[in-house]
């Protein structure tokens, strides 16, 4: 019975190995027989005549043609989609246009330092000729606020547009 299986399995792989390795020629194509059509003066070339039954009872063979002839492209897509349904309008009007979105003003501030008191981060920050020493939660000149100092990032909210802007103060060594 193991002699069998070996033996099967065997001719399974060669059999496989033999049609993918083989060369397939231009005379494998699929054809389809079309309505021999012969040049006469009587008759149009258009015109195809119909498989008539003789007396002998058989009926007239069509010539025979490579389908890639008939089709064009001799392709189609396998998996084309269609719409079924028209696509739904838009919501917005035609001509509405989108307001930009609002552009966070530029830093102010520049990192001078920083340090740790009494387990609070105070940060030292230039504003024009101006020194700052900010904590959490503190308000600068009403447009900003110190939202959170977390080494190495302290984070502010441009209040006018509910920013949100971070500025890198260092690790905290």
């Amino acid at each position: 019975m193991k002699r069998q299986r070996i033996l099967m399995a065997v001719l399974f792989v060669s059999c496989t190995l033999v049609l993918a390795f083989s060369s397939h020629s231009q005379d494998d194509a699929i054809v389809e027989a079309a309505p021999h059509t012969p040049a006469t003066p009587s008759r149009p070339a258009s015109i195809a005549p119909r498989a008539t039954h003789g007396t002998t009872g058989g009926v007239a063979i069509a010539s025979v043609r490579v389908r890639e002839d008939h089709s064009g492209s001799g392709t189609h897509s396998l998996f084309s989609t269609r719409m079924l349904a028209p696509p739904l309008p838009s919501a917005a009007p035609p001509q509405a246009e989108v307001p930009p979105l609002p552009s966070t003003p530029p830093m102010p501030f520049t990192y001078i330092g920083k340090q740790q008191s009494a387990g609070h981060w105070e940060v030292y920050l230039a504003h024009g000729d101006d020194t700052l020493i900010v904590h959490d939660q503190m308000l600068i000149d009403g447009d900003y606020r110190v939202d959170s100092i977390a080494p190495p990032n302290m984070t502010l909210v441009y209040l006018p547009l509910k920013l949100v802007q971070t500025l890198d103060i260092g690790n905290a060594d």
